[in-house]
């Protein structure tokens, strides 16, 4: 759609890749995009161990390097045995066991021993432990590699390492994990605006910085002139600036959610080689949009289906009910009931 004669303006600087001059029309989003990030590669990756690299993306798969556990162990208390000695077991006829060697839930079993048998299976004299009853080979052990296999994936390149991958990454006995760490500048005037767009980029794998150099700057848009085809965030822009991607962001908090997703997004996946994830379900009810603008959509849940927000809108209470965001295309006039729709996850949109 036309921006009713105003050309487009913005602070990049002049000879930069991506640099356009004055144009009377919006500029479509995809084009900004392309511009933007045309020839962009991912950050060098750094090497930390699982707890630092939680909430990056990896660089390369993590896998497992041995099987888990490495040797049987013991799922309760009791003593370790070898199930075949103890056939017909019984208190009338209990079966000494010898050198018993009682262990705990963890403890890997000596050789030679299959099965774990508890303490209500074990009488006699102190020192003189006798099996009162037969165990079954497996019984209360869990055996080698029943976790996890040698080269099982934990995670996979361009995906982001939680919590939970990097608890089983430490426990695999991994030291370090490659990951991609784009640093983030944010410099905007509000502390609630920065407090939201600092959220947003760490959760998107940023590492946040105060000063020094960036690979990614987030600043107030300039002016407020409407360069970009994408409701709400047509003063938004993305751009390059010396060595950094430059993301302008306008003050509303509607346009500045919308271009945080549509630009930022985008923009953090290139520097940090992300795959972002998408979920796709049908539309409750139909969306409508306007030929000509690319137009921001939030989705709440109804049941197994998107309840679609108006395209082109967002609302502080539209923005705590959505579960995902997506771009309805300039050159769509909207999607009817039923119809499926790929979206990202607002909360985990690199997993």
């Amino acid at each position: 759609m036309a921006a009713s004669g105003a050309p487009r303006q913005g602070r990049c600087l002049a000879g930069a890749p991506d640099y356009l001059p004055p144009m009377p029309d919006l500029v479509p989003l995809d084009l900004c995009l392309a511009r933007a990030l045309g020839g962009i590669a991912p950050v060098a990756p750094v090497l930390l161990d699982p707890p630092m690299a939680c909430g990056h993306v990896v660089a390369a798969d993590v896998v497992v390097p041995r099987d888990l556990p490495a040797a049987s162990e013991a799922l309760r208390a009791g003593v370790a045995v070898a199930a075949l000695d103890l056939v017909g077991a019984a208190p009338a006829s209990p079966v000494m066991l010898g050198a018993a060697v009682r262990v705990r839930p963890g403890a890997a079993l000596p050789p030679g021993m299959d099965a774990v048998l508890p303490e209500d299976g074990i009488d006699g004299p102190p020192g003189l432990p006798e099996a009162i009853r037969p165990a079954s080979p497996g019984e209360g052990v869990r055996r080698a590699g029943h976790d996890a296999r040698r080269g099982d994936p934990i995670l996979r390149a361009g995906a982001r390492l939680g919590p939970r991958h990097a608890f089983i990454a430490t426990l695999a006995g991994i030291e370090a994990v490659a990951v991609r760490r784009p640093r983030v500048r944010v410099a905007m005037p509000d502390p609630a605006q920065s407090h939201m767009v600092e959220a947003t980029m760490a959760r998107l794998g940023g590492l946040i910085v105060a000063g020094g150099a960036a690979d990614l700057v987030l600043r107030p848009a300039a002016g407020d002139a409407a360069r970009l085809a994408l409701a709400p965030a047509e003063t938004a822009w993305l751009c390059r600036e010396g060595g950094a991607l430059v993301l302008e962001l306008p003050l509303r908090f509607d346009a500045m959610a919308a271009a945080l997703w549509a630009l930022g997004l985008p923009a953090m996946a290139a520097l940090a080689g992300a795959r972002p994830l998408t979920e796709t379900r049908p539309l409750a009810r139909k969306i409508t949009s306007t030929v000509g603008m690319a137009e921001v959509v939030l989705l709440a849940e109804d049941g197994a289906a998107w309840a679609p927000q108006p395209a082109g809108v967002v609302t502080l209470a539209g923005l705590a009910a959505a579960r995902a965001i997506a771009i309805i295309p300039p050159q769509s006039e909207g999607l009817p009931a039923g119809a499926t729709l790929a979206a990202h996850p607002l909360d985990l949109p690199f997993g």
